[in-house]
């Protein structure tokens, strides 16, 4: 069988290459739309002559009738004009290895134009395929060129060439193949593609659009918008209705839209400026969004998630991802494992939920409750208390406004200025606290506690570790008890300080600064007294340890 083909590719189109990824289905046209190089490539070349025919009709079509076209094998071009006249001109070209063979073949391509009480339709017909035979190896295309009144709706169907419509304000359905889809200054449009391009700018209405392999690019649509695209970037900018997105193995970009929801896998989404609600899930890509007017909902795999400029609440449920975000005005909820969550001025509260990954939280207006495992946990500014728990890490909590709760293992805990009562559970992993304006309760083991300017009571219990009181400065006495065992506990107190004392150890010593009215041996390992007035507790018990009472530095 001889090969026929289009002419010439266009825009960069290149036909065999673009069916070499087509199914084995679509190899036939293949075969028949290699071009003739290609079928001289095993044999000796041989000169060919081209024959070049127009067609040329003009017709009138009136308001509300459409305009369709069926085609193959060439480009499509369409622009609307004023008036009711359509103006149909096509350039048929054939190479063939005679003159006399070229026009035969030319003036059997026909184009049948048919108009009804619906409007105009447009078909090109090839010749049969009986007429190739092993010695003719044939090259052809036709090309349209089409004026039609712009209020006219417009079907197209092409396979094999690039479809560039502009100017239609009515409805436009294209489906091509192979080839280009761009559509410029239309109505609402239905555009399908398959390896090819589809560029749609300036759409009056709502539009849909599904591609596969390749690209989608579209600006300024008034009206809602729908893409499903496989194999191909996605790009939408200045979407004025809802905007609805399939995508796959291609980063997605969208702009300036409004309610956005997207779906995408093997590729990044990125979007800004969204007028609404916005809705991301995409596996193993990264999500970036920003200048989000509505609360967003970011689900993502294998792929880092950044956000900033929320206007209302985010919830995030990712994998393998690492979460970085800032300037969310609503609450904010984050579950994710084997990444690191980082946030920053929040408007809300609070919920972060990780696993084998860190925690870092600055400035939240609601209540942080905060957890994970194998990861650190640091967080301050937080103005409605905190929860941080966390397994196999340290927490460092600063600048709490409100009662905060922290528990861990195998990691240290610090606190510094919580405006409110602290507990802290631990175990193997020192415990530091400082400035504390409410009570203090402090568990640990096989490590030290420190804790200093507590305006509340104290409580401690530890085990083979050292225990270490300053006692607040200014204001009244509260009560202290200390527990632990296999090492020292040291208590300070100021001069003036009231406190009824009862202290034990055993095989260790008690000593003091304070003058106590004691009964017991001081030095020795039990002491039962008073300091000053004696208006709050000291308790404090040991194991193999010394007791230490001592001043308060001035």
């Amino acid at each position: 069988m001889s090969s026929a083909h289009p002419h010439r590719s266009t825009n960069g189109v290149h036909f065999p290459r673009a069916l070499a990824a087509v199914s084995a289905g679509l190899l036939l046209l293949a075969a028949i739309a290699a071009p003739a190089r290609a079928a001289r490539s095993a044999k000796a070349p041989s000169a060919q002559e081209e024959v070049t025919r127009n067609f040329d009709k003009t017709l009138s079509l009136p308001a509300g009738h459409s305009f369709a076209i069926e085609h193959k094998f060439g480009e499509v071009k369409i622009h609307g004009e004023s008036g009711r006249e359509v103006k149909i001109h096509a350039t048929i070209r054939v190479q063939l290895a005679s003159r006399s063979e070229a026009e035969s073949y030319a003036n059997q391509i026909r184009i049948e134009v048919e108009q009804n009480g619906q409007g105009i339709q447009v078909r090109t017909v090839y010749p049969d395929k009986t007429w190739f035979s092993t010695s003719h190896r044939v090259s052809y295309s036709v090309d349209y060129d089409i004026a039609l009144p712009s209020d006219s709706p417009v079907s197209v169907r092409n396979v094999f060439g690039n479809i560039n419509v502009t100017s239609v304000s009515a409805k436009a359905d294209i489906d091509n193949k192979n080839g280009q889809l761009t559509l410029r200054d239309s109505g609402p449009a239905k555009l399908t593609n398959s390896f090819g391009a589809i560029d749609l700018t300036n759409a009056s209405g709502n539009s849909s659009i599904t591609n596969s392999n390749g690209s989608v690019n579209v600006s300024s649509v008034k009206g809602a918008l729908e893409i499903r695209n496989r194999f191909g970037n996605i790009t939408a900018h200045n979407i004025q209705g809802p905007l609805a997105i399939s995508g796959g193995n291609g980063p997605v970009d969208i702009s300036d839209a409004a309610e956005t929801t997207v779906s995408n896998s093997f590729g990044a989404v990125t979007a800004r400026s969204i007028r609404g609600n916005l809705t991301v899930n995409d596996n193993n890509g990264a999500i970036d969004v920003s200048n989000i007017q509505g609360h967003a909902t970011l689900n993502g795999s294998f792929g880092a998630i950044t956000f900033s400029n929320i206007s209302g609440n985010l919830a995030c449920t990712a994998t393998n991802s690492r979460i970085k975000g800032s300037s969310v005005a609503g609450n904010v909820a984050i579950n994710t494992t084997f990444g690191e969550v980082s946030l920053d001025q929040l408007g809300g509260s609070a919920d972060v939920q990780d696993s084998n990954g860190n925690i870092t939280v600055h400035e939240a207006k609601g209540y942080a409750k905060l957890n994970t495992s194998f990861g650190s946990i640091e967080a301050s500014a937080l103005h409605k208390g905190a929860r941080a728990t966390t397994g196999n890490g340290r927490i460092h909590l600063s600048a709490i406004d409100g009662d905060t709760f922290t528990k861990t293992s195998f990691g240290a805990v610090a606190a510094q200025h919580i405006a409110g009562n602290l507990t802290v559970e631990n175990s193997n992993g020192s415990v530091e606290a400082s400035y504390i304006k409410g009570d203090v309760s402090a568990k640990t083991s096989f490590a030290s506690v420190s804790i200093e300017e507590t305006a509340g009571q104290i409580s401690v219990d530890n085990q083979n570790g050292s225990v270490s009181i300053s006692a607040a400065r200014s204001g009244s006495c509260k009560n202290i008890s200390a527990k632990t065992s296999f090492s020292s506990i040291q208590v300070r107190l100021p001069e003036n300080a009231g406190y009824s004392v009862t202290a034990h150890t055993s095989f260790g010593r008690i000593n003091t600064d304070l003058p106590i009215t004691a009964t017991g041996e001081l030095g020795g390992n039990s002491l039962t007294g008073k300091i000053g007035n004696a208006s709050c507790s000291l308790s404090l018990s040991n194991a193999n340890g010394n007791i230490e009472i001592l001043k308060l530095a001035k």
